[in-house]
């Protein structure tokens, strides 16, 4: 399935003023072009619960793993399955309980990122 959909293409004006505001080595939020944000990571009360904090954004993490019985051709392999899932908390647009096109997206960007190399 194409993601192209989902790609951001720039309008003339949005492309002028990124182009402006990076020759100008300022930044929207006032900090120049090396100044970095606060990050505060506070890990939750339950296991796998996180929150990680970058300037004013705010990301919450729960992370779950179950132990299995191994397929019966691969006794001493594991498996990894990665599910993401967006809250109606930080965006109406996200529906409870079933992933939207950007959650599985996500999920396999993850998947492809902690996958070793064959």
């Amino acid at each position: 399935m194409s993601m192209d959909h989902l790609r951001w293409r720039p309008t003339v004006n949005e492309r002028d003023f990124i182009e402006r505001v990076l020759q100008s080595d300022l930044r929207v939020d006032g900090r120049n072009s090396f100044d970095f944000r606060t990050l505060k990571i506070t890990l939750g009360r339950e296991d796998g619960m996180s929150e990680v904090q970058l300037g004013e954004t705010r990301v919450m993490a729960y992370v779950t793993a179950q132990l299995v019985q191994p397929y019966r051709d691969r006794p001493n392999e594991g498996t990894l399955a990665i599910f993401t899932e967006f809250s109606p908390m930080a965006d109406p647009a996200f529906e409870a309980g079933h992933p939207g096109e950007s959650a599985i997206e996500l999920g396999r960007v993850v998947d492809r990122g902690l996958r070793p190399v064959s």
